[in-house]
């Protein structure tokens, strides 16, 4: 990167002198013979005409003077600036080059598809789909809770149904805490007068009823919310298919092995 700076600062103050030197030699060529000529002609005319000349030939004169003090020292910060600005736009482009990833495999020998290079979106390769099976598992091996939205429990009388309800809801509430903590959004009993301050998440308070003006909002809290503060789940055994919440279960050894039906 410094050699690489140093060639380029080498190269404009090179192209600087190259440039100042050939102002040098215009002036030298085209613009001083050309005020000798003025100067000559001016001495050939009237006093009076002179008096109205001489003021615009001194002027002429000042400017190339100024020219061979000025143009050089331009040239020369024109030359710098650029080296510096070249130098920074080098470094940026360097340091891009670095950052951005190489994209796609490399094979010697053959091109790969931008369909073979796509990755492949499997159900189970989302680490939040990941999550709800294991969650979904864990409520099924406990609870059976997988089962009992799966009944069609339109036929059955609410007492059987109050009675299975119980050891379900028990079994999947201590698997829902032996892995997941859950702690309310408000603090406040529900019923209570709360306060809703400007800027509130909406992930957090959704307001129901007659909304009218700007908050801060006071209303009665209707029901505290839940969220999740941890989450701690088992490792899913290697090889196992994540999109089986429950295996079937196959029993073996009751089956009349010589005609073929249950014993």
């Amino acid at each position: 990167m410094k050699r690489m700076i140093g060639t380029m600062f080498l190269i404009v103050m090179l192209t600087v002198s190259a440039l100042a030197g050939g102002a040098h030699l215009a002036a030298k060529s085209y613009i001083d013979p050309t005020l000798n000529d003025l100067n000559r002609a001016v001495a050939a005319i009237p006093p009076e005409a002179q008096e109205e000349v001489m003021p615009h030939l001194t002027e002429l004169q000042r400017l190339r003077a100024m020219g061979n003090h000025y143009i050089p020292s331009v040239l020369f910060l024109a030359g710098l600036t650029a080296t510096l600005i070249f130098s920074l736009l080098l470094r940026r482009l360097v340091k891009d080059s670095t950052l951005v990833p190489e994209r796609g495999p490399k094979r010697m020998g053959a091109e790969i598809s931008a369909e073979q290079e796509r990755p492949k979106k499997t159900v189970a390769g989302d680490l939040i789909n990941v999550g709800a099976y294991r969650i979904l598992s864990i409520l099924q091996n406990k609870g059976r809770l997988i089962d009992f939205f799966q009944e069609n429990i339109t036929g059955y009388p609410d007492a059987q149904i109050g009675a299975a309800v119980r050891h379900i809801h028990q079994d999947c509430r201590n698997a829902l805490h032996e892995h997941i903590t859950l702690a309310p959004v408000m603090s406040e009993k529900e019923g209570e007068p709360v306060m809703v301050s400007e800027g509130f998440d909406p992930s957090e308070i959704r307001l129901t009823g007659h909304i009218t003006g700007q908050p801060p909002f006071e209303g009665i809290l209707q029901h505290s919310g839940w969220k999740v503060t941890r989450i701690d789940l088992p490792e899913q055994p290697k090889g196992q298919n994540l999109t089986v919440i429950a295996p079937a279960e196959v029993e073996m050894g009751q089956i009349d092995q010589e005609n073929g039906q249950p014993m």
